[in-house]
């Protein structure tokens, strides 16, 4: 399995070829044709030649971002084992922080999608300690927030999302933690459908219902004002929820979950 397609642009591209004097001219070439590559979706080519780098080269920080390109050149081409291992060395080479958020970062989303809540918890948060001041920061802070969520952690995730209030308002993640937060949820749950009139999300209920589906209506504010969302069930657990989503979407082939 690849790594979703879905990675913020802040992962691929690093910072310029800085801190490189000691590197001869043909390395330096090799750097930077193999993050071009990997730039250009080329990750045969990426992988190549930062493999043919860390053959010549054994100087930190050079070193953590060759093992960075190779680490997200494997991730986006399915060699995840490789990636994980190559991004953990990324980590580990340097302590220059403008080289390591950024394994740190990917880190967390390979944890994340191997469904690793807490690995990926520790990962963003070093990341987000490491990382410039602004976006994706606010990317990371949101994963934060659904990594706690999936660890039953709600009051942790509240405080995620209030920090992206507090240093992104007008960024793109400011109006999923803002509806996050107005919540104030405790609980999974399997969302059915949104309505804007009460008496449609009761007609939903009522069907649900009489096929055998515990539904229930519940009023919640929205950015186009306030709408009535139909759930099902109340589930303490992330995997108790996914598991009633695949049962749901037999009636509700586009149920998805809640929050």
């Amino acid at each position: 399995m690849s790594v979703s397609a879905k990675i913020w642009p802040g992962l691929v591209l690093l910072v310029g070829l800085t801190g490189c004097s000691t590197l001869t001219d043909g390395q330096r070439m090799c750097l930077a044709d193999g993050e071009r590559a990997l730039r250009e979706k080329q990750y045969s080519r990426a992988i190549e030649r930062m493999s043919t780098f860390l053959e010549q080269v054994r100087n930190p920080p050079e070193v953590a971002r060759a093992y960075y390109v190779r680490g997200m050149a494997r991730a986006l081409s399915g060699q995840r084992a490789w990636a994980y291992a190559d991004l953990q060395r990324a980590v580990t080479e340097t302590r220059d922080p403008q080289v390591t958020w950024q394994p740190h970062a990917m880190l967390g989303v390979l944890c994340f999608e191997d469904d690793n809540w807490d690995a990926a918890a520790r990962a963003f948060k070093a990341a987000v300690d490491k990382m410039p001041a602004g976006p994706p920061q606010d990317a990371l802070l949101f994963r934060l927030g659904l990594c706690a969520e999936r660890m039953g952690r709600w009051s942790a995730a509240t405080a995620q999302y209030r920090l992206i209030l507090q240093r992104f308002p007008r960024g793109v993640y400011a109006a999923a933690a803002a509806r996050r937060t107005q919540l104030g949820a405790d609980h999974f749950a399997v969302q059915c459908g949104v309505f804007s009139r009460a008496e449609n999300a009761d007609q939903l209920v009522a069907r649900l219902r009489a096929e055998g589906l515990q539904v229930y209506s519940r009023p919640e504010p929205r950015q186009d004002g306030s709408s009535y969302v139909v759930l099902e069930g109340r589930y303490a657990s992330y995997q108790e929820a996914n598991q009633a989503l695949g049962r749901v979407r037999g009636y509700i082939p586009d149920a998805v979950l809640w929050p």
